[in-house]
């Protein structure tokens, strides 16, 4: 009977425990600098560039004013962009965006509530560094590494 009774009670507390740490308010947080630094130098960016590049190009032989100027124009406000973002608070919406499938895939193997800059807004919640995923996703370069581990702390 004793023993019942220990063995009950061991059931009890481990399922307790599991229970807990299923309802854990675990949140996902990267280096919002270092992500931007990665992006921008990213496979990801290079693509997008290069089908810009290749509009303008085509826009260029096509001899098509109000698409030149529009591709430059273009071409002026991201690099705008991604000095407001690195050097300030802009809103970095585009690089979520281009995340997206990398964020919902480690929210999803992590058992995360979300992903946001860190540092984590719930003091409660548990904060799980995701920066080294998202920087393997992007596909940061050694290079890229180095200048966001020196890069001067905001």
């Amino acid at each position: 009977m004793k023993r019942l009774f220990i063995l009950i009670s061991l059931l009890l507390l481990f399922l307790v425990s599991v229970r807990n740490l299923a309802e854990e308010n675990r949140i996902g947080t990267f280096n919002r600098q270092a992500i931007i630094v990665a992006y921008y130098g990213s496979p990801q960016w290079g693509d997008v560039l290069k089908q810009k590049r290749a509009a303008l190009e085509e826009a260029k032989r096509a001899n098509d004013a109000a698409k030149i100027k529009e591709l430059n124009a273009w071409g002026a406000e991201s690099q705008e962009l991604a000095e407001k973002q690195i050097w300030s608070d802009a809103p970095i919406t585009n690089i979520l965006a281009a995340l997206k499938p990398t964020l919902d895939e480690i929210a999803k193997t992590e058992h995360l509530t979300s992903i946001v800059p860190a540092p984590a807004p719930d003091k409660k919640a548990t904060p799980v560094d995701v920066t080294p995923q998202l920087l393997d996703w992007l596909e940061a370069s050694q290079k890229t590494r180095t200048i966001i581990q020196n890069f001067p702390k905001k």
